[in-house]
């Protein structure tokens, strides 16, 4: 099994859940919010690739403050946080008409690929992409006190023994 996608397929079809090794695992997760709550964010531990950076993503319908600074574009926004960039904790305000925002991990991919030059000589290009909810990606979802607990595979790694640790994040909402 080099992928969840397949079992994830699957199991939507029929409206059931995937489990891992008897434990559920999950794609994306639905964070109960309402507007004006502030979360703290900490990576804990992540597996560090030459490959690719790896993270976690908060979308929000509606705007953000992060670490006091308002984020806002159109109906919602997209918020990144890397590993290697806020492993201090990183302060989040949502301002948002929804129950709760999305929560899921990301990795971002180099990628090669051949394309032409003027005079149509093959050239090797490089890019990057952000990739999310792809083949080996998913994540266990723990209960803690005040939040959850992502352990989460990359987009690569279902056929490791336990793919969950490939970065470990927490989501939890302060006290107001």
């Amino acid at each position: 099994m080099a992928s969840f996608d397949q079992q994830f397929a699957d199991a939507h079809a029929k409206g059931e859940s995937v489990y891992f090794k008897g434990t559920k695992i999950e794609r994306i997760d639905r964070f109960p919010v309402k507007s004006e709550d502030v979360l703290f964010c900490t990576i804990e531990e992540a597996v560090k690739k030459d490959l690719y950076l790896q993270g976690f993503c908060i979308k929000v319908t509606g705007h953000a403050e992060v670490d006091g600074k308002i984020f806002k574009q159109g109906k919602g926004i997209r918020l990144h946080f890397w590993d290697g960039f806020c492993d201090n904790g990183v302060i989040i305000k949502v301002f948002t008409k929804l129950d709760h925002v999305i929560v899921y991990n990301v990795c971002e991919r180099d990628v090669t690929y051949l394309a032409n030059d003027v005079d149509g000589s093959p050239l090797e290009r490089h890019s990057k992409t952000l990739d999310y909810c792809y083949n080996g990606a998913a994540m266990i979802i723990e209960e803690i006190e005040g939040g959850r607990r992502y352990r989460c595979s990359d987009t690569s790694s279902a056929e490791k023994p336990f793919p969950f640790n490939d970065i470990v994040f927490t989501v939890k909402k302060l006290p107001s």
